[in-house]
């Protein structure tokens, strides 16, 4: 494990202001991860030994996700995204960061939105329209900006390989008027509890994901 933490943050100790450049080292990183199953399989393996990183993965009213790695400035991220909720991912949303993100398996029809209220603050459904409609298959990858608005509507078994950069603004914006009902949200982790948008995986949940990717052979 730290012969994967040292190569990682070698590679991602970067000048964040050229964002072509950040794109680039994110796209080459995630396609290596893609390719060496007995590095996706340490990450995967070791998250449930550091306590930040199982607090990293979440359970999300889009999907399942795992926390693989962090820097130690928190300016990077990468996750394995999982368990998708197609029903809940027709709101259009935009995020805090530029991103890169590798198809391992499944699928899903990929809609970037055009803004016609310009590229910061809020907006609603009426603020967009389509721009570009993709279809996405295992192996595809693609990076986008934090300005842009995206859908990723994806099949069951959809798994992929997701790294985030560095925080571009103090908030990411969806089309609040076409979200989900909270009767939608992943249950509480505690008897008690409400439903919450997202929230740290269990332990439980971790092994159960854990279980989910060996199964589907992507890691060991």
């Amino acid at each position: 494990m730290k012969t994967a933490d040292s190569w990682l943050t070698q590679e991602l100790c970067l000048d964040v202001s050229d964002l072509d450049y950040v794109q680039h080292v994110m796209r080459s990183i995630l396609d290596r991860l893609a390719t060496d199953r007995n590095l996706l399989t340490t990450l995967v393996d070791e998250v449930v030994n550091h306590p930040s990183r199982l607090a990293a993965s979440r359970v999300t009213l889009l999907l399942n996700r795992l926390s693989l790695w962090e820097a130690p400035d928190h300016s990077f991220e990468i996750r394995l995204n999982m368990n998708p909720r197609p029903e809940n991912q027709l709101v259009p949303h935009d995020h805090c960061y530029a991103f890169a993100t590798h198809i391992l398996t499944g699928g899903y029809v990929h809609v970037v939105r055009r803004r016609t209220n310009g590229w910061e603050g809020p907006f609603t459904g009426a603020d967009l329209q389509p721009a570009i409609v993709t279809v996405e298959r295992p192996g595809s990858a693609y990076a986008l900006d934090h300005s842009m608005v995206h859908q990723a509507v994806m099949a069951p078994d959809t798994v992929t390989l997701f790294i985030r950069g560095p925080r571009r603004k103090a908030a990411s914006h969806a089309a609040e008027e076409l979200m989900p009902p909270a009767q939608s949200w992943p249950e509480a982790a505690a008897p008690g509890n409400q439903p919450e948008q997202s929230r740290s995986a269990t332990v439980d949940e971790y092994l159960t994901m854990h279980r989910y990717l060996r199964d589907r052979r992507i890691i060991n």
